[in-house]
């Protein structure tokens, strides 16, 4: 396998087999539909992953080989074009690859801009309180002086921190940068992957979330692999490295060994708990009709859009929070110096 590259987003993937797909229901000939994208090529990257293509199809060569060889897509996505081309059914793999990844981009996107607000309500938190601090303490701590003064307990001990943020504002802008250009880094390397994705597993408010995004994956992969043509068996072996989740991945194993042990495909679901009972009545339904391709599909966009009901839900309930938090805060400032004072002046 050739090196691997950094592989594309799910959006990207979207467009890419959009277009295969469009290529191959058109009826062109392969080298003249590849032509026609890659001079339509809107970088140079797409442009080269195009050209691979095109050479592919004139010389009679293997796209998924010559797609292996570009290092960006992802071994799942290899692995079900590969097949594609043994059963001959091109079309119907990239129209499901296609499917895949749009269902995987819609969902990605819209926890992205879910918690897009409550990130920047809180950076607006954090802003607002650095100011009081620095800025506005100070100020404070002047007026208590003038009236011969010192500002005393939480007032005494807030203008401190004040004082150190402002003291040492380039030391912790530049640690905060390291941090920031840290972790970026961290997201481009394996070793950082694995721990951000450990950590996603973990914490107490993703870990129902990381969970239903790999039961999402596992049914809307197990459809794609279906669709193309795979027994059972095949399909169960190339969807489950997709798991993310380490719980999911333990009831994703139990499937796949009682399936190979002789197990019925829809036993084996419900023994592993791994769908939700609202599922498994859609499953049972799809698999005794032999429509079990459109049932997963279907379980994996009732998942998507559940998921997406959850985070709405959630930042819901952060918003109003963190107003409250910041209110919160302000009022602790102010009081803490606006208090002391009335009685101060009362004095005179």
């Amino acid at each position: 396998m050739a090196g691997r590259k950094k592989e594309l987003t799910p959006a990207e993937l979207d467009l890419f087999f959009s277009n295969l797909e469009l290529v191959y229901h058109s009826g062109l000939p392969l080298s003249e539909g590849f032509d026609i994208l890659r001079s339509n090529a809107q970088s140079s990257y797409d442009k080269k992953r195009l050209d691979a293509l095109y050479t592919a199809a004139i010389n009679g060569e293997s796209l998924s080989k010559a797609l292996d060889r570009q290092g960006d897509l992802p071994d799942y996505a290899l692995s079900l074009i590969h097949i594609g081309e043994q059963t001959g059914r091109m079309e119907e793999t990239f129209a499901s690859l296609h499917s895949y990844y749009q269902k995987r981009d819609i969902l990605t996107q819209s926890i992205k801009s879910s918690l897009t607000y409550p990130l920047s309500m809180l950076v607006v938190v954090l802003v607002v309180v650095i100011v009081l601090l620095t800025q506005a303490m100070p100020v404070f701590d002047q007026v208590f002086r003038q009236l011969g003064f010192e500002m005393t307990g939480v007032a005494a001990a807030l203008l401190d921190i004040g004082a150190v943020l402002s003291q040492y504002a380039l030391y912790i802008a530049g640690a905060l940068i390291g941090i920031i250009v840290i972790v970026v880094i961290l997201r481009l390397l394996p070793i950082g992957k694995r721990f951000f994705s450990a950590l996603f597993q973990s914490a107490p408010f993703t870990r129902t979330l990381s969970l239903r995004l790999s039961v999402q994956r596992y049914a809307l992969a197990l459809s794609t692999l279906l669709i193309a043509g795979l027994h059972v068996d095949q399909a169960l072996e190339y969807a489950e490295p997709l798991v993310d989740d380490k719980r999911a991945r333990a009831r994703v194993k139990v499937i796949h060994q009682e399936v190979m042990a002789g197990e019925t495909f829809l036993a084996a679901i419900e023994h592993s708990k791994l769908f939700p009972p609202n599922a498994m009545a859609l499953l049972a339904v799809g698999f005794k009709t032999g429509t079990d391709s459109d049932a997963l599909e279907q379980v994996g966009e009732q998942i998507t859009l559940e998921t997406e009901h959850r985070v709405e839900t959630l930042v819901a309930a952060i918003e109003p929070s963190l107003v409250a938090i910041m209110c919160i805060l302000v009022g602790i400032i102010l009081l803490s110096v606006m208090l002391p004072l009335l009685g101060v002046l009362t004095g005179f």
